[in-house]
Order: structure tokens, then sequence, then C-alpha cells
């Protein structure tokens, strides 16, 4: 009997360790997939900072002089030529199209170096060609920002169509977690 009971009481310290070891990988999942960061902040007046809107779930929506800021960067919409004109003239602009230049500065507000992702350009939902037929090209993509420094006047340029009614350049600005910021055209 009394072996039967050591049995038993075995078996219930194996249950539990299992139990507890479940309970620790579920909250490990949870604080993983939780990213630890905080919500994206966009400014829209000096000094007036609020939580950027969502069109999707991790999707934040800013326009022409705001900025966007995250545990890593903060991204200044600074201006935006809806028709742009002073592209070389050899440049070779499809028929019914036209192109934008969209202008950024990036701070580096983290404590080390960061790499800057690309922009995609959408014209009411399709996906839209770089343009780089310009003098003063100097796109952010790919670009390196020490801790604490920035990248001032990043330019791109896109060619979209001249009858488009919605123009979005996204910003990834998080791999892993999905995170876009959407800057749109005006």
């Amino acid at each position: 009997m009394e072996n039967e009971n050591n049995v038993q009481v075995k078996k219930k310290k194996s249950k539990k360790k299992w139990i507890v070891l479940a309970v620790i990988a579920v909250v490990l999942i949870a604080i993983l997939s939780s990213g630890g960061s905080e919500e994206p902040t966009v400014e829209t007046l000096p000094g007036e900072t609020t939580t950027a809107e969502n069109s999707q779930s991790d999707t934040k929506e800013i326009t022409v002089g705001s900025s966007v800021t995250n545990d890593e960067v903060k991204i200044s919409y600074k201006t935006c030529n809806a028709d742009f004109k002073k592209y070389s003239s050899y440049a070779d602009v499809k028929s019914g199209y036209k192109v934008i230049e969209a202008v950024f500065d990036f701070e580096n507000i983290s404590s080390t170096d960061i790499i800057l992702e690309g922009f995609d350009c959408y014209a009411d939902g399709v996906k839209c060609e770089e343009f780089y037929s310009v003098d003063d090209y100097s796109s952010p993509t790919l670009e390196s920002v020490s801790a604490g420094r920035k990248l001032t006047d990043a330019k791109v340029y896109f060619e979209v169509p001249k009858d488009a009614e919605l123009i979005e350049l996204e910003y990834e600005a998080d791999y892993w977690s999905g995170e876009k910021y959407i800057f749109i055209v005006e």
C-alpha cells in the first residue's frame, strides 16, 4: 500500500511539473508576441501628441507635417509634392503617369545603430514603381543611422497614375510585428 501511495504522489508531482511548465511557456509566448514596445505616437502640432490611428490592426496613417515615433526612430513627414516636375529632362515618365516626391527626417532615438527600411507606394491599392531619374535622389532605404543621430531630407520618388484618388507611401516600421506606417500623399 505504501508503494502505491508513493507512486501516486510521484505521478501528482509529475503532473504539477508539466502544468507549471505549460503555464510558464504560455506566459513567455504572450510576452514575446506583445513585442514589449510601446504604442507609436503621432505628433500633429508642436507639443500635441496622440496615439497613431489604425486603419488596420498594426498600420498607422500619417499626414504631411506630422511625425510618428516608436521605441527606435522618430520619422517626420516634412513635405510632399503630388505633381513633381523637377526630374531629368531625359526621364521617361509613362503616358498617363506623374511623379510624386516625399521628404522625411529620421531620428534614431534608440541606444544602438539602426538600419532604415524602404518605402512602397500604392495608388488606389496598386503598387507603383520607384522613380530614380532625379538629381537629388536621396532614398533612406537601407541607410544606417547611429544612435542619437539623424538622417535629414531623405527623399523618395514614385511614378503613379495621374488619375489616382488615394496615394499612400507604406513604411514597414517593424518586420517582426508587421507594424507599418502609411504616409498619405495629398
